[in-house]
């Protein structure tokens, strides 16, 4: 039976607009069990040639059968299963991984081709190639001659019915070539069917028929010697490794790929790292943020609603607010039995009195109120107790008092039992307030709180209140309940919108939403920014990916060679660069908690770490992976194996 057969093989090359033929009208047939050599000058096309029969190339017109089947038609995929189960090839170069020891190598093709217990097939050939001694040293432990042996037995793995060899002793010292050709010879008796591509007369000496060629033509044949009858026994099927298996094993190459090329991901892994701090880090703090709004809010009041007086004009000159309008302390009644929705209310008068206590003064804010104020404002004292109905109407000089006015007077101390001047008036405290923190343009901790009627008429001399203060019912409208204040509020004191912005109506819930609402959109945007910095990391494992696959052609082609098909080499880069951003992403997950975490301790911020942000910030650092790993794989995927192979 013929192992192969070619009728009218032509190969042309296009360089620029001129087309150069290298195969002319090449007529050749190669019986089983031959050993052939292919000699010729250089550029005479003789490796050309024998990269078009190993299916490294393609013809541009003729036919040929391998084994008498014809190859012309058939699909990239099934020329890498017939590259991975029938041939085996050894290159002039040897193409071994540098950073993989000689059984690694030669266990290569065993990641294409379905080879039951690979390791023991790899260490037996070894073992034939007097390497057995070997098989943990990288290529750079062994001699020229050692690495060529290497070679021959990664060929020799997938047990090839036909081994094609470019020049297999062209780097070889004259000891070692004897050894390779010895080594070929031996194959050739165990019924191989071996080409080999040589410029070495004496090397041609060991095969049976010497084929001459030149200018891409054979110009004449020799036979050396009676071609052996005992034919390597060829059964015709392939033996494609797929599934689970082909996937554990480009997984494990992609991992070992990883870790032979430390710095390199390291690099690439660095900005989705920071990215994905960044990600975490300000989710976190807009969390934070989005928080503490709600517990200064909270600590207002439920459903707070204040009404106080603006300015108005006469006559086109704006006057002060309260010059004219003004609310009394009958308005809280008033309003009470027109809106039942207003589940409490109390009135509300503001100064600024002078504090005196022992050797220590303080200027802080008084506040007069009613008794439900306590509920309506959330002032539950932490020592002490609220003052009273009774001490209201008596106008009892009591008050309570602040963080603030704690600190800076009593240095800390319980104030609960002592006597305060205020405005040169002894009050005496019976309760601390409870702490408030700061809204930005004032202490809410700076105060000083006393019975509206003692504030009214014993420390700040006002016969009119400044504020109206109310619960509303959870389930009214505040907008349409600021409306009807406002049209009750004029009528009551006879005035109208003409007149100005005469009365205010500030729901906290209004404020809280539109608060709440920038806190959003400026948190928003910062992880914008965040994921903008995961992309500039994602473009950056792009542009290493790329150079890697520059770096590695070679090694590309050779994985074809061994029959590895397109999608093979497209998952394979892919899971690189896939696994190199998620390592960036499990230790920016790590390092932006760990930031998270500094952030709180040591500046006092309020921070919230939720899980759907860390999700996100993981997810989206894969997703990173796989986008941005996409065109490099791709790219790889497409070479020609020779193109590749040929590549410095």
């Amino acid at each position: 039976m013929l192992a192969i057969e070619i009728k009218k093989l032509n190969k042309f090359y296009q360089i620029g607009n001129s087309k150069f033929s290298v195969l002319n009208e090449i007529n050749l047939e190669i019986k089983q069990g031959e050993f052939v050599a292919i000699m010729g000058p250089s550029g005479s096309g003789k490796s050309t040639l024998l990269q078009v029969l190993g299916l490294l190339d393609h013809s541009d017109s003729g036919t040929y059968r391998l084994f008498g089947r014809n190859l012309e038609n058939e699909p990239p995929n099934v020329l890498s299963d017939i590259r991975g189960s029938m041939i085996g090839f050894v290159f002039q170069q040897f193409h071994l991984l540098a950073k993989s020891n000689a059984l690694q190598n030669v266990c290569l093709p065993a990641l294409y081709t379905d080879i039951t217990n690979p390791n023991q097939v790899a260490e037996n050939q070894l073992t034939k190639v007097g390497l057995h001694d070997r098989i943990l040293h990288t290529p750079n432990e062994l001699s020229g001659g050692q690495q060529q042996r290497v070679a021959i037995a990664r060929a020799l793995l997938n047990d090839p019915p036909i081994i094609f060899a470019d020049e297999p002793t062209g780097n070889l010292d004259s000891k070692s070539k004897i050894e390779i050709m010895l080594e070929l010879q031996r194959l050739h008796i165990e019924g191989k069917t071996i080409v080999m591509v040589t410029h070495e007369p004496e090397m041609a000496e060991y095969c049976d028929r010497i084929i001459h060629v030149i200018d891409g033509k054979i110009t004449s044949e020799e036979r050396k010697k009676k071609t052996m009858d005992n034919p390597y026994p060829f059964q015709n099927f392939f033996r494609r490794k797929s599934g689970w298996n082909l996937v554990k094993g480009i997984f494990k190459q992609s991992l070992f790929s990883l870790a032979s090329n430390q710095l390199r991901t390291f690099l690439s892994a660095l900005g989705i790292l920071f990215g994905v701090v960044c990600v975490i880090s300000v989710m976190a703090l807009g969390e934070g943020a989005k928080k503490s709004v709600e517990e200064q809010f909270s600590s207002l009041g439920a459903n707070l609603v204040i009404v106080r007086t603006g300015g108005m004009r006469s006559g086109g000159v704006s006057l002060e607010a309260g010059t004219v309008n003004r609310l009394d302390i009958d308005d809280v009644s008033a309003v009470s039995k027109k809106f039942p929705e207003v589940k409490q209310i109390s009135a509300v008068v503001n100064g600024r009195a002078q504090l005196v206590f022992g050797n220590r003064n303080w200027n802080s804010f008084v506040t007069g109120a009613s008794p439900n104020y306590e509920s309506l404002r959330n002032l539950d004292p932490i020592e002490g107790r609220f003052f009273t109905e009774e001490e209201e109407n008596k106008r009892a000089l009591v008050c309570l008092v602040g963080n603030t006015v704690v600190r800076e007077l009593y240095e800390g101390k319980n104030p609960v039992g002592t006597y305060l001047k205020i405005n040169r008036v002894s009050f005496r405290v019976i309760g601390q307030l409870p702490e408030k923190g700061s809204t930005g343009y004032r202490d809410q901790d700076d105060v000083v709180l006393v019975p509206l009627n003692t504030a009214m008429r014993r420390l700040l001399n006002k016969d009119a209140v400044d504020n109206l203060e109310m619960e509303l019912d959870p389930n009214e409208s505040s907008e349409s309940f600021t409306k009807a204040m406002k049209q009750f509020l004029h009528e009551r004191h006879g005035t109208n919108e003409s007149m100005g912005n005469i009365y205010q109506v500030m729901s906290m819930a209004d404020i809280q939403s539109a608060v709440s609402e920038t806190n959003q959109t400026m948190s928003t945007l910062l992880v914008a920014l965040a994921a903008v910095s995961l992309l500039v990391g994602g473009i950056g494992i792009m542009n290493i990916m790329l150079v890697s696959v520059k770096e590695r052609t070679k090694e590309i082609g050779l994985r074809k060679a061994l029959g590895a098909r397109e999608s093979d080499i497209r998952i394979q880069f892919l899971m690189e660069s896939t696994l190199t951003s998620l390592t960036g992403g499990i230790v920016g997950l790590v390092f932006g908690i760990l930031t998270v975490l500094f952030l709180q301790e040591y500046f006092g911020w309020t921070i919230v770490l939720s899980f759907p942000s860390i999700g996100f910030a993981f997810l989206f650092s894969i997703s990173i992976g796989i986008l941005f790993g996409w065109w490099p794989s791709e790219y790889a995927a497409k070479l020609s194996p020779i193109v590749a192979l040929r590549s410095e």
